[in-house]
């Protein structure tokens, strides 16, 4: 009997389509976590794939040539199959503000989060033009004064009100106003050395089927999210984006290049993608 293909996946609602029949299913093993789980699971062996944030493959990817140069070590290659992203508003990732937008001094940031955490940390120095110091939720707790801004994200960010906000920045429309290209918040990143037809067929299949039964998820994310339905609807059929388009990848090579520039992300990482599968929906 065959192992059975492992896959790592967020538990938000963005991620449900791409996952879509998959919990459960004969010769498959699903493993849940907050994104920034997902690329610690691929990297000890744990899953085969996982729908990593973009900001962990290009750490999984120096760290992969580190090991290489040193004597060996498996790779990682990007799924040209689907992509979690935006094309301007995005609703679940967000930066509200409790002092004037240029005057941050101290952001929290979302521990679920990579990927938003240094798009927030990006649209700051560059939009906003600030200077801030980002901790996470545990330490501003000990703090003796509130923070100026907090990121907020996923099913979370999406229904989330903070009534004392002076005002409220959607991160993916802040990156279409500045770069005019998509943002890629997460795609499927595979180990190099499984098999990669059975896993890109698999996941194909998971895609079309839950990218068909986007207004079904939509009614189950009232019952178990508590997200309204019309809510999860708009979130799931206009905000959130499943290509992984060279448009896509572009905005992604630009996200990376600022990273890197802001000492977020590593040098010298190309995106690596698979040969093998078709392109995305």
């Amino acid at each position: 009997m065959s192992e059975p293909i492992r896959i790592g996946t967020a538990e938000f609602l963005n991620a449900w389509p791409l996952t879509y029949g998959l919990d459960g299913r004969d010769g498959v093993t699903l493993r849940f976590g907050p994104p920034s789980a997902l690329a610690a699971m691929l990297k000890r062996g744990e899953v085969d794939a996982a729908l990593a944030p973009s900001i962990d493959y290009f750490r999984l990817a120096a760290e992969r040539g580190e090991r290489a140069r040193a004597g060996g070590a498996t790779g990682f290659v990007a799924l040209p199959l689907a992509a979690i992203g935006s094309r301007g508003t995005i609703g679940s990732v967000r930066l509200f503000g409790y002092a004037e937008p240029g005057g941050l001094r101290r952001v929290v940031l979302d521990p679920a989060s990579r990927t938003s955490n240094a798009l927030a940390r990006i649209i700051v120095a560059r939009r906003l033009g600030g200077r801030a110091h980002f901790v996470m939720p545990e330490d501003a707790a000990a703090a003796t004064r509130p923070p100026d801004a907090e990121v907020v994200i996923g099913d979370r960010g999406l229904v989330a009100r903070r009534p004392e906000a002076k005002w409220v920045l959607d991160l993916g429309e802040e990156w279409d106003r500045f770069v005019h290209l998509p943002f890629v918040y997460a795609f499927w990143v595979a180990r190099a050395d499984v098999p990669l037809g059975p896993l890109v067929e698999l996941l194909s299949a998971a895609r079309d089927s839950g990218l068909a039964a986007r207004h079904e998820l939509a009614g189950r994310a009232a019952g178990e999210l508590g997200i309204p339905a019309e809510t999860a609807g708009r979130y799931l059929m206009e905000q959130v984006r499943y290509e992984f388009s060279a448009k896509e990848q572009s905005g992604l090579r630009a996200f990376y290049r600022m990273a890197m520039e802001e000492g977020l992300a590593p040098e010298g990482v190309r995106l690596r993608m698979a040969g093998a599968g078709r392109g995305g929906p």
